[in-house]
């Protein structure tokens, strides 16, 4: 069950790459004060009741880039181990692979942002259908066990992705329906995608070393995070035992995968394929 102050964590406000910059960089130096604090510093704006410094911390948490801890007003921040790699390559967030990276955190299953994370993995419908908004709105409350309107569930989420944050990803048209659009894999983002295949693998079955290819497509979700084909993901990954990341055993049907590396031991090579 999801309750409304976890749907409504944004404030109405969408994320904006400035303000998540200036968060990241004050987590970058372990900062703590109150949001008053945090808006003189940044000048990001904030009020007593509603302001943009709040609803920036939470974006960047579940983009998966800080950590913070509050106490009686006042917010400590400090980087991830992803965030400090993407401090370090790319601070103001301007390259698409960062975005991409943040796409995929906050739609994280189980402790992503909970309507990211069901538009990209509950409500994906595949590249041929397209389903209403309406649809999704039942399906979401249904799931959630709410009784929102469409604006209160995916106005903010609709907006980042066609003209905010995430609009450079393409990754979906909304008009009265929601497409979803297939992309080619990227070979600059060959170690984005074995991040996300790892991460995902210790964070939804920690118990396997060894999972078959149909837990992998169904439950890791791949291609629905990056808006691959199936043949797709199955190329990358025939990529990633190349580099040595993991193995395919196709003896077995349905054909199993055997990793090799973690997805922190990977954070070193997230950005070295960028031209």
């Amino acid at each position: 069950m999801i309750n409304r102050s976890q749907l409504k964590f944004h404030e109405t406000f969408q994320p904006e790459t400035g303000y998540i910059a200036r968060i990241l960089e004050l987590a970058a130096n372990h900062f703590s004060g109150t949001k008053y604090d945090i808006s003189e510093r940044t000048g990001i704006p904030t009020g007593k009741q509603k302001g943009k410094v709040e609803p920036h911390i939470k974006y960047a948490t579940f983009m998966g880039l800080i950590n913070y801890q509050y106490d009686i007003g006042v917010y400590t921040l400090s980087l991830t181990l992803l965030g400090e790699v993407v401090y370090f390559e790319d601070r103001f967030l301007h390259e698409s692979l960062t975005r991409w990276l943040c796409h995929y955190e906050i739609s994280r299953k189980l402790d992503g942002a909970p309507q990211w994370e069901y538009i990209v993995r509950e409500g994906h419908s595949g590249f041929l259908a397209t389903n209403s908004t309406e649809h999704h709105v039942q399906k979401a409350n249904a799931l959630f066990g709410t009784n929102v309107s469409s604006e209160e569930l995916f106005g903010v989420v609709k907006r980042s992705y066609l003209e905010g944050f995430f609009s450079e990803l393409n990754y979906l048209k909304w008009d009265d329906h929601i497409k979803y659009i297939e992309h080619n894999e990227s070979p600059e983002l060959l170690y984005v995608y074995a991040y996300a295949l790892l991460d995902s693998w210790s964070h939804l079955l920690p118990q396997k070393q060894e999972i078959t290819i149909t837990e992998l497509h169904h439950s890791l979700q791949l291609g629905e995070v990056f808006n691959l084909s199936d043949e797709s993901v199955d190329s990358i990954l025939n990529d990633l035992e190349y580099e040595g990341m993991l193995r395919l055993n196709r003896q077995l049907f349905p054909a199993t995968v055997i990793r090799f590396e973690s997805e922190q031991e990977l954070m070193s090579k997230l950005y070295c394929r960028l031209l």
